[in-house]
């Protein structure tokens, strides 16, 4: 069973009563906080003390409470997720500062072999040692200090997972009181207003399936397409509501905001109303008007379509593109597509739309054929921590704003929304089998060959070599690559991860070949590179590296 949240927006008119009950509402929550912090313990006599001091009702109280425990675990959970990250940037900056260690004591060594020649130094290689040596120490010290204040972050982020703490209203805003001038405040009481605004700005209403919606908000469709909804205020705010009934033995008041109008989903809320689902409640503050989240529960049952009987759909995740290969029960290629993905120098909400998007169309596709989706299992919140030591800017940028973790959850909520299975693969070597082995030979983008190859993994089927390893270069260029010996003691794998360093070598060959070209005449040929003794690498028939590129894919 698999639930998803829906939330729907409207924006309401301002009302007293609204604000007072946010003011009430986080004056609670704070309260409560401060006596819980205290070691007060969540029981009948605390409970008993806060609903007749602050006069609201015990469920309003539970309502309270749920939401408190739900902050705190958000900060533990949030602790933990950077704790991750900061130990994977201590992890890269000690490899850093180890590899500065040994080209430094290299460099040392120079300058002592030069200064222990009986003939006397060099003095051009004894002053570029001493350069590099200068320079090393230089960058050292900044590598150790970056090193100290990693380390500090990590003591206080598990400071923050073993005693939890909360700012009500933002730190942000609580630390501007200490620069009022810079933060535009002309003085304290000024500031002291937008702190207590921003803390009483919102209040949130726990759905209730019992009471067929909501206890305390009341929603209802009218005939016009819009909606009316009716806000329970407490004891102690009776005095500002609208109008006052009894129900049920109890003296209920209220206010009724009326006229709303959901721009999207109306009919949606219509028939959770109908059916009485449990509706959830999000009031808050957007400058002279209040914007209401209503958010709906969904269940949703199993996955129908687990089988491969009819194929399955490997999706591949690229930095500007999803490729989305359907694959046939044997395992060939019968129609890719081409998905685009930008999400570089797009806004937030930008982002999302388009990974949603993104997301939503890989599902409807999967559901189409009634196939499963297949998609690697990768981790860029190691790689984005390692934007320090990334080789150029470009795949810097990349990482810093690839939507992988987004596009994630949003393929994980599309598929179930279309009741499709879900499989996560390993992500090893999975570019290389689909650029050496399908590639060419199923006229494929390499992007295209990387989704057959992931179909094929989740759905079992064999990894091996082919006897003439081929490789397509991003150039369009064939290169036949020396196939490793296969040992049956080993897992298939390790066959590839050689063949990976074959593949390496001969990109580095590459980019070394044309950055001597472009320092040739331009009347002058370019010549073919020949197999290399030590990689065993050479190029794929007789238009060597300048031969068209073959990216075809098939028709979308």
């Amino acid at each position: 069973m698999a639930t998803l949240v829906q939330t729907l927006h409207a924006r309401i008119d301002a009302h007293p009563a609204l604000a007072a009950l946010a003011g009430l509402n986080s004056r609670v929550e704070r309260k409560l906080h401060a006596e819980l912090e205290k070691g007060r313990k969540w029981t009948g006599d605390l409970a008993v003390s806060f609903y007749e001091r602050f006069g609201i009702s015990a469920k309003n109280l539970e309502h309270i409470h749920r939401a408190l425990k739900g902050k705190v675990s958000a900060v533990v959970e949030g602790a933990k997720a950077r704790l991750e990250t900061v130990d994977a940037k201590i992890a890269s900056k000690e490899a850093t500062i180890a590899k500065a260690e040994r080209k430094l004591a290299k460099a040392r060594k120079a300058i002592t072999r030069e200064l222990g020649k009986k003939r006397g130094p060099d003095q051009a290689k004894l002053n570029e040692a001493s350069k590099d040596r200068k320079k090393l120490t230089a960058s050292l010290h900044q590598h150790r200090r970056r090193l100290g204040i990693l380390e500090h972050q990590r003591n206080e982020t598990l400071r923050q997972i073993d005693h939890p703490t909360l700012c009500f209203g933002s730190r942000e805003l609580f630390n501007a009181q200490h620069h009022l001038e810079e933060n535009r405040y002309a003085d304290h009481a000024a500031w002291l207003r937008d702190w207590q605004d921003v803390r009483s700005s919102q209040f949130f209403v726990e759905g209730d399936a019992r009471e067929g919606g909501n206890q305390f908000v009341r929603i209802e469709a009218r005939a016009d397409g819009l909606f009316d909804v009716e806000v329970r205020l407490p004891m102690a705010l009776a005095h500002l509501a609208e109008r006052a009934y009894r129900r049920k033995g109890s003296e209920i008041a209220s206010i009724t905001l009326r006229d709303v109008r959901f721009p999207y989903g109306a009919e949606i809320l219509r028939q959770a109303i109908n059916d009485r689902r449990p509706l959830s409640f999000r009031f808050q503050r957007d400058g002279e008007t209040w914007r209401l989240f209503v958010m709906l529960t969904w269940e949703f049952g199993d996955v129908t379509l687990r089988s491969f009987r009819d194929g399955a759909l490997g999706v591949d995740l690229n930095a500007d593109h999803v490729a989305a290969t359907l694959v046939s029960l044997d395992g060939n290629p019968i129609h890719t597509w081409r998905i685009p993905l930008v999400t570089q120098g797009k806004t937030t909400d930008q982002r999302q739309d388009a990974v949603r998007q993104a997301a939503a169309s890989v599902a409807k596709l999967a559901a189409e054929f009634q196939v499963p989706v297949v998609a690697e299992s990768l981790d860029f919140t190691r790689r984005k921590s390692e934007l320090e030591s990334c080789k150029g800017r470009r795949y810097a940028r990349m990482l810093s704003s690839f939507a992988y973790a987004q596009f994630n959850k949003a393929l994980e909520r599309a598929c179930i929304r279309r009741q499709v299975h879900l499989v996560r693969v390993n992500p090893a070597y999975t570019s290389l089998i689909g650029s050496v082995k399908f590639a060419r030979r199923y006229g494929l983008s390499v992007h295209g060959a990387a989704a057959l190859s992931i179909a094929r993994r989740g759905m079992g089927m064999s990894e091996g070599l082919p006897q003439s390893p081929e490789l397509t270069l991003g150039s369009g260029e064939h290169v036949t690559l020396e196939r490793p010996a296969r040992n049956a003691r080993r897992h298939v794998w390790s066959s590839w991860r050689e063949l990976a360093r074959g593949r390496n070598a001969v990109l580095a060959e590459r980019i070394r070949t044309r950055s001597n070209a472009r320092s040739r005449h331009p009347s002058q040929p370019l010549h073919r590179v020949g197999r290399d003794a030590g990689t065993g690498l050479a190029p794929s028939g007789a238009a060597g590296w300048e031969s068209p590129r073959v990216d075809v894919g098939l028709a979308a």
